[in-house]
Order: C-alpha cells, then sequence, then structure tokens
C-alpha cells in the first residue's frame, strides 16, 4: 500500500486526484496539508474526513508518514518549499503544474532530489491524454499547437505537451513578432514547436498539428470526461513514480526551465537559450495571480 501526503487543496485537482485514487486498492490518501490561501479551514477538515487522512499543520512533518508526496498548492513560487524536504528525504513527489516561476528554483528542486536519490515527476497532465501522447508514435519533426488563457499557467500545458512529444531537450525560444502570443521552440533533436498561448478560451480547447511519419491532428476539450482520461493515466504515472519503476526527473526540470524561458522571450521580444542572462533573471510573480485564483470547484 503506497500512503500518499497531499500539500496543497487550493485547486480542482486534490479532490478529482483523491477520488480517483480512492477507488484503487493499492494507494490512500494518508496525510493532509494546506496553507490556506484558497480554500476554508473546514474545507480541509471534511477533505480529511473523506479520505481518512491526517490533517498536518506542518507540511514537512508529514515527510517520514508517507511513501510519496504530491506538491498541489497553486502557488507556483512555494513548491520549492514545500518540496524540497521530501526530495532530500528521498520521498518520491510529485509537483504539480507550472512547476516554479524561476530558474533558481527549478534548479534547486532538481539537485534536491539529485541529494536524495529521489523521483520526480509531475506538471501538465495533459501530455498523458491518450489522444496527445499517441503523436509521439509518428515521430514528429514539427508540431503546432493552440491553448488559452493565462500564458504561464495554462501555457504551461502546450510546453510540457510538446517537450514530452519530442522527449528531447530545449536549444532555443524564438518570440513571433505581432500582437498574439506565438512562440516557436527548438529541440536539440532538430524538431520545431510553435505555439500560440492566447487561443480563444470560450470552450477551453487545447489542439495539436504534428508533422512526421504522418500528419495528425488532436483537439482536447474540458469536459469531466476528457479531464479523466488524462488524470487517470498522469496518475498511473505517478504512482509508478511512487514504486520507484520510472523517474521524469530530466524530462520534468527541462519543462519547468523552458517554461520560464517562454515568458522571458515574451517579456524581452528576443531570442533565448538555455545559458541566456535574460532566463535567470526571470522571475513569475504569482502573487496577483493567487489573490485572484478561483478553483473550478
Amino acid at each position: 500500500m503506497i500512503e500518499l501526503g497531499i500539500l496543497g487543496l487550493d485547486t480542482s485537482h486534490p479532490e478529482t486526484f483523491a477520488s480517483i485514487l480512492d477507488d484503487r486498492t493499492d494507494v490512500s490518501i494518508a496525510a493532509v496539508w494546506d496553507g490556506g490561501d484558497v480554500r476554508e479551514r473546514e474545507y480541509t477538515r471534511e477533505f480529511c474526513d473523506r479520505y481518512d487522512a491526517n490533517r498536518y499543520d506542518d507540511p514537512h512533518a508529514m515527510v517520514d508518514d508517507v511513501d510519496a508526496a504530491m506538491v498541489l498548492a497553486v502557488d507556483w513560487n512555494d513548491h520549492r518549499r514545500l518540496a524540497t524536504p521530501f526530495l532530500e528525504a528521498g520521498v518520491p513527489t510529485m509537483i504539480d503544474k507550472p512547476l516554479a516561476g524561476s530558474v533558481a528554483d527549478v534548479t534547486a528542486i532538481e539537485q534536491a532530489a539529485i541529494r536524495g536519490g529521489a523521483p520526480l515527476f509531475g506538471g501538465s497532465s495533459l501530455p498523458f491524454h491518450p489522444s496527445v501522447s499517441s503523436l509521439a508514435d509518428t515521430t514528429p519533426e514539427t508540431a503546432f499547437s493552440v491553448g488559452y488563457g493565462d500564458s504561464f499557467y495554462y501555457g504551461v500545458h502546450l510546453v510540457d505537451s510538446v517537450r514530452l512529444l519530442t522527449g528531447a531537450d530545449w536549444t532555443r525560444v524564438t518570440p513571433k513578432d505581432g500582437p498574439r502570443r506565438v512562440a516557436t521552440i527548438d529541440f536539440s533533436d532538430g524538431s520545431t514547436a510553435t505555439l500560440r498561448f492566447d487561443g480563444p478560451d470560450s470552450d477551453g480547447t487545447f489542439g495539436f498539428l504534428t508533422v512526421g511519419e504522418r500528419t495528425q491532428t488532436v483537439q482536447v476539450g474540458s469536459s469531466t470526461d476528457e479531464l479523466e482520461r488524462m488524470y487517470e493515466p498522469f496518475l498511473d504515472e505517478f504512482l509508478a513514480t511512487a514504486r520507484g519503476e520510472r523517474d521524469d526527473r530530466n524530462r520534468v526540470v527541462d519543462s519547468g526551465i523552458l517554461l520560464v524561458g517562454v515568458q522571458a522571450a515574451f517579456d524581452t521580444e528576443e531570442p533565448v537559450t538555455p545559458d541566456a542572462s535574460t532566463l535567470e533573471r526571470t522571475e513569475i510573480d504569482s502573487e496577483s495571480f493567487v489573490a485572484s485564483y478561483e478553483p473550478y470547484y
């Protein structure tokens, strides 16, 4: 039995993930902490009662009590603080999207995982939707993708998806001239991806077109059925991480730095590479986003 700890109940993810995991016999929600940024204390109490979990006032007090941890707090600039003690203790850890708001935080998370020998998982669940993950089967050389909403908090879905599809580290982000938020990403294997981050948000849809051994298109909406189709394989792979069967550290870290690189490219209106000084200086503030954030449910 894998005993999980959840850190942060801000978004709809903890409730959805817990309800999916509750149907399994090999895992249980054992420990919960919430910082109160979004939810009332009563919500946390009811959540713990529903899943028969222990509530912690100190998130790091559960380090020795869980087999794996899920950092699900909405504030990406709190992820480093929350995750580091678990990683240093060797606890397999998932960090929800976006991983962090600066290269310094991403690197600190990586180094903590290395020091503790802890498997790292996380980021967006969209790449694990069967329709999206199947695009990798045709070895895409070129990808086009459209998303919606905030280019950091929601743009991570596009960034993580194309990074997983290529399976290669990024080498350059080039912002496109014009009123739209569009960037082209070059990867070390020679593949490229062009992403538009400000598509229509009325229907909450992500779209992909890939060109490789053949041309494929995929559209993923935000219905309950579509969300479950991506959450279930995402959680399956996290549990594989908890069992020590996989470690996505390189992918998660490279995607995390790439996401910051995209913001740096938009801010400077200049191309950004992994060694660019502008990348190191870029920090994405979370305060205003968290202050206005409202979960779907």
